[in-house]
């Protein structure tokens, strides 16, 4: 109630007596929306921000956000925006219009084992996430969530859950399961565990069904479980802290021994070309270890595995995988992630530009036995009497002096003097230039040119 008038009206007249009239005038103010629809929840920027105008934003994703007021909140945003490493990925998780205890339980389970890495908001969304994917891309950017968990019960789909993983704010991947079968996380599953798990801790993943390595589409959803369930990104971990275990397999709705996979380009209002028979079992455990163990398991023997649940039965209903060329585009790292990755690596460092530089541990090595070119400038003479050894300690004989009128290899004549009278000779000629004689024509007939 924003506002109350009151006004007064007296009249005075013979026949009758005076009276006051009350007008009171009420001001209501709607509650404000954050998407298109009237019962949908998170907040009034989406009101005012029109698609139009988002799309055409050059910040991330094609939306556009405010500028912080003061320091918290800058340093709030700064956090948001686009890195090299980015942001180990959160789970949104949403409740659709009617929602079945189902469905609340679990999302209330799924959340409880993605700790800390999540966000849960409390009120309803009247959308349908196949129907239209921009909510979800909003509600996802706004939050900074990569990753989001849409519950939802029709009597057409019910117990419904559509999960999301988006690149740049844009879906992906969306994939609509459907509870057959739940052993939730209750207190009974966990009171024998105490010490054994941290829930919320990097667990290990195993994958039964050779359809996980041969089939396009199973090969993408073990790449899509993966990557929401997988928790932070540390590029080492310690064995004795992962004490959690997620088991999926597949098998047949209809008992049969071939698991058929559905169709996956259902996106909009387009009916769906093939719904298969697959359904998919998820099971939660606990890796308990001996005390005697200490690091890697030698033995299967020494380590057990405890059901704690959450355990699913899941059905796939409909799936809209985006295209092999923009799934490439995504899973593309950049130049300096892939020079941290390598620099991880043993002997392997990288500089401040993304440049590698490695290290090789090789043995000693003789170069004297190894098969490489022989140059005459290696060639050394021995002072010993022996004559001229190559490089490698080979006797060399040497070639005869050169005649008169023989030229080297560069086309110059050189002198062959006998070995006693060579530094004479040489000597006399240098004092004989000095002095402007020529000294060839003191030569004796013993010296040969």
């Amino acid at each position: 109630l924003h506002h109350v008038q009151a006004t007064t009206i007296t009249t005075t007249a013979r026949s009758y007596t005076p009276y006051t009239i009350f007008f009171f005038f009420l001001m209501i103010r709607r509650p404000p929306r954050s998407t298109l629809s009237s019962s949908s929840a998170a907040s009034d920027v989406y009101k005012r921000q029109h698609m139009s105008s988002v799309a055409a934003a050059t910040s991330v994703g094609g939306f556009k956000r405010r500028q912080g007021k003061n320091k918290r909140s800058q340093r709030a945003l700064k956090k948001m925006d686009a890195k090299v490493f980015e942001n180990p990925k959160k789970i949104l998780f949403l409740r659709g219009a009617n929602t079945s205890d189902v469905v609340n339980e679990a999302m209330n389970d799924l959340c409880h084992i993605t700790a800390p890495l999540n966000k849960k908001l409390r009120k309803r969304n009247a959308f349908h996430a196949f129907e239209g994917t921009k909510h979800i891309e909003f509600l996802s950017f706004k939050n900074d969530c990569s990753l989001s968990c849409f519950g939802s019960d029709s009597k057409k789909r019910p117990h419904n859950l559509v999960l999301t993983r988006t690149f740049d704010f844009r879906v992906l991947d969306m994939l609509e399961l459907g509870i057959l079968a739940m052993d939730p996380l209750s207190p009974e599953n966990t009171k024998d565990i105490a010490g054994i798990a941290s829930i919320g801790s990097k667990p290990f993943f195993i994958f039964e069904g050779s359809e996980f390595d041969t089939e396009p589409f199973f090969i993408r959803l073990r790449s899509f479980f993966l990557d929401y369930f997988h928790g932070s990104s540390e590029p080492e971990i310690s064995l004795d802290g992962v004490d959690r275990a997620i088991y999926i397999s597949l098998r047949s709705k209809d008992g049969e021994e071939s698991v058929v996979a559905p169709s996956d380009d259902c996106i909009g209002t387009k009916p769906q070309a093939s719904k298969g028979n697959t359904v998919v079992c998820f099971r939660h455990y606990a890796v308990k270890k001996t005390a005697s163990v200490v690091g890697v398991a030698r033995s299967t023997a020494h380590v057990q595995l405890i059901d704690i649940g959450p355990n699913f039965d899941f059905e796939v209903r409909r799936v809209y995988f985006s295209p092999q060329a923009e799934f490439k585009v995504a899973c593309k790292l950049p130049r300096e992630a892939i020079a941290h990755l390598k620099s991880l690596h043993e002997n392997v460092s990288a500089d401040g530009l993304g440049n590698l530089k490695g290290q090789l541990h090789i043995g000693k090595q003789d170069i004297a036995k190894l098969n490489l070119r022989r140059f005459s400038a290696y060639t050394k003479r021995s002072k010993a009497p022996g004559g001229v050894v190559d490089q490698d300690g080979a006797p060399v004989t040497e070639e005869a002096p050169r005649t008169r009128g023989a030229k080297a290899s560069r086309g110059e004549i050189s002198f062959e003097l006998d070995n006693e009278e060579t530094a004479v000779a040489r000597n006399k000629r240098r004092r004989s230039v000095h002095a402007g004689v020529n000294p060839y024509d003191e030569m004796g007939p013993d010296m040969d040119i």
